[in-house]
């Protein structure tokens, strides 16, 4: 991917992030606020979350998932550590901390902790109607998790 493009689907991940975020912080606040007090200008509304999961995993130091698709796109936030992370027909890649992975629904990947850290990732899985299976494939060679093959 070149930079400008993982760029903007840098910048779209992470606006996917805050979007389900806020979601889940309204759903909350509204219950926990006086009644009468205002928070907000303008017309704001809930959204329900149908169609959205939000999850965490953790992994140990060089775990990962097997190749595996999804039903609909998902984002990975690194919470703690280090992610490696692989997309079907692409290099395996590394994420920091509070960086992103961008993940097409559909298309075979895996992901999970670089050798020497632990990884906490924070999904935001986008779901269709009917789509919410998981695919799952073989495990992921050592030559792929370090980087020196493709699938």
């Amino acid at each position: 991917m070149n930079g400008r493009l993982r760029v903007v689907a840098g910048v779209f991940g992470w606006v996917l992030l805050v979007l389900t975020a806020s979601f889940v912080w309204l759903s909350n606040a509204e219950e926990t606020l006086a009644q009468g007090q205002t928070t907000f200008t303008g017309n704001s509304f809930r959204v329900d979350n149908e169609g959205v999961g939000l999850s965490r995993r953790g992994f140990d130091a060089g775990a990962r998932t097997h190749w595996h698709a999804h039903g609909g796109d998902q984002v990975l936030f690194v919470q703690e550590g280090g992610m490696r992370y692989q997309v079907e027909g692409s290099r395996m890649r590394e994420a920091g901390l509070h960086e992103i992975a961008y993940l097409n629904k559909g298309i075979a990947h895996w992901h999970g902790a670089v050798p020497d850290q632990d990884f906490l990732q924070v999904s935001v899985t986008f779901t269709e109607e009917d789509a919410a299976e998981f695919e799952w494939f073989e495990p992921v060679t050592d030559e792929q998790y370090n980087g020196n093959s493709d699938r």
